[in-house]
């Protein structure tokens, strides 16, 4: 069936089997069955809703609203946000249902819900199970790691995000099992490696694209257990000790090279979907995947719809960086959640509806910050019986609003639109986000007055030759122009590779790392060698040569 996207105005196509999924993941309550609607946002329009409910780059200087002690947040003080350290908000000094509310069934649900919210202590930041990792957000088990989001069993992992098992390495996205890396992007068991994509299994390699198995490779392309060479070409170890060196230290030649690498890519096929060990899947960076629909970087799906980076979920569809769930539908940032509807934020649950901030709880509709819980509305408790009653009512009344099934309007949103990650994938500039009813942080965090600034670009090429006193100044980005500092691990980090000192800011290269993905849509194109009808994110206007999967693997094995 085709819809208008309510949104942005496009037409889509709602499939027979989204129909069919949406049917399958219409929750139950009591004898009564939710029955989902279609959609009323197209495929991108949902996902920009949900991630601007996320802030992975952005952290703060706040006080615990109970114990005074200050802290690390991912909530700027200017929002009002009655905010817990991790010791308080998990103790038993506090229970969310002092802050219950009676539903009104005249009143929408939204704006009852928002009321809720304002008043209810939430964690200053979610991270846990970690040790001198304060500057981590949704990450857990990690050692002596900052500024990262989504890093699970890290140690010395520093600007990254959703990174797992890795350790000694900085800027890396959606990469596991790295060391000593830097600059990385979805890649897997890599050793000093630096500016890798799509790379597996490579050691001593930089500026390389799609190799696997390969050691002592410098801007190589699409090259399987290759060892010292150069653009693809065999070369003498003293010639790869050499180059290497210069790409090092000379950031005037490093360009030249890279130029020369694009060249290269443009000559060597890429698939239609990167994937491995992937069954009837669509989308792109799938692993281990079976039975699905527009599926993004996602490791273990099956059976799922219009899923964007997580891991191990099954039978989810419209959801966005979850992990090891089952029967989601338009939810986000939500952790071994068993049924849940239009829910973020919500962990160790199940039974779930239009809930976040959540933990070990079940059975509950439009809740906030509870712990421990069963069958709360708005944050009171009601008997099984009373539950079960009210629950269907509340949601014909969100039919007649016609919002059953959609999530969270942008206004409920805790953060700034360039604050959440949605800018990051949908950027907008502060006019345009006000305009279609996000909202805009103006919040700076204030900087030490008695440090100098210097520009970045003034920073020499070599590591050899930057002073140990540049941990004394604020660098300005040589893009963005904003401040940021160096930490001691970082400048060690870079010294002990022999890495230059970045001359952008952390968020900027985080924009950057994102930007050495393809698109999130899907074209229809042929296979550029056997002309068999395929869908990609390589766009028909793209350089990329584009091969079928079989006709992929026969060229590169």
């Amino acid at each position: 069936m085709k819809q208008h996207c309510q949104n942005c105005s496009s037409d889509f196509t709602i499939l027979d089997d989204d129909l069919a999924m949406l049917k399958k993941l219409s929750p139950v309550v009591g004898e009564t069955t939710l029955h989902l609607p279609p959609p009323s946002l197209c495929p991108e329009c949902r996902q920009q809703r949900r991630i601007a409910f996320r802030n992975d780059n952005h952290y703060y200087k706040n006080t615990c609203a109970s114990c005074k002690k200050n802290v690390i947040s991912i909530y700027s003080p200017d929002k009002g946000f009655t905010v817990y350290c991790h010791d308080c908000f998990w103790s038993d000094q506090w229970d969310g249902l002092t802050y219950g509310k009676d539903f009104d069934l005249s009143s929408s649900f939204f704006t009852q819900f928002s009321d809720l919210r304002k008043q209810v202590p939430r964690l200053c930041i979610f991270s846990t199970q970690s040790e001198n990792s304060d500057y981590t957000v949704h990450s857990s088990r990690n050692k002596n790691c900052y500024m990262g989001s989504s890093l699970i069993d890290d140690e010395e992992v520093y600007f990254s995000d959703f990174v797992f098992s890795s350790s000694d390495s900085v800027d890396c996205f959606s990469c596991e099992r790295m060391q000593l890396c830097y600059s990385c992007v979805l890649c897997e068991d890599c050793y000093n490696g630096h500016w890798l994509t799509l790379c597996f299994n490579v050691t001593d390699g930089m500026l390389c694209f799609d190799c696997k198995g390969c050691k002592r490779v410098l801007g190589c392309v699409g090259k399987r257990n290759a060892s010292n060479e150069i653009l693809n070409e065999k070369v003498q170890p003293e010639e790869f000790d050499r180059m290497s060196k210069k790409l090092l230290t000379d950031s005037v030649f490093r360009k030249e090279f890279e130029q020369k690498i694009e060249t290269l890519r443009a000559t060597v096929p890429v698939p239609n979907i990167w994937e491995i060990g992937s069954e009837n899947c669509t989308g792109n960076y799938l692993l281990h995947c079976k039975n699905v629909h527009q599926g993004y970087n996602g490791k273990h799906f099956e059976d799922c719809r219009y899923g964007f980076e997580g891991h191990k979920n099954t039978d989810c569809c419209d959801f966005m960086r979850c992990g090891n769930n089952e029967l989601l539908y338009n939810c986000a940032n939500i952790i071994e959640l068993i049924s849940g509807v239009c829910c973020n934020l919500t962990y160790q649950c199940s039974s779930m509806l239009y809930c976040d901030n959540c933990h070990s709880s079940k059975d509950c509709f439009g809740c906030f910050g509870i712990r421990n819980k069963r069958y709360c509305i708005l944050n009171k408790q009601y008997t099984k019986e009373e539950y079960e009653a009210l629950v269907p009512k509340i949601v014909d009344a969100m039919r007649k609003e016609k919002t059953w099934g959609e999530f969270f309007p942008p206004e409920l949103s805790s953060f700034g639109y360039n604050e959440s990650k949605a800018n990051e994938w949908y950027p907008l500039d502060q006019r345009e986000a006000l305009h279609r009813g996000w909202r805009w942080s103006e919040f700076e965090q204030a900087l030490p007055d008695d440090l100098k600034a210097i520009d970045a670009k003034d920073i020499p090429d070599d590591i050899a030759e930057v002073p140990d006193d540049i941990l004394n100044f604020i660098l300005r980005c040589a893009i963005s122009g904003k401040p940021y500092r160096l930490i001691p691990q970082e400048l060690a980090f870079y010294r002990k590779i022999g890495l230059p000192v970045p001359k952008e800011a952390p968020l900027t290269r985080m924009m950057a790392l994102q930007k050495r993905q393809t698109s999130r849509t899907l074209h229809k194109r042929s296979c550029a060698k056997c002309s068999k009808p395929i869908e990609t994110t390589y766009g028909p206007e793209r350089p990329e040569i584009v091969y079928c999967e079989s006709c992929y693997l026969e060229t590169v094995y």
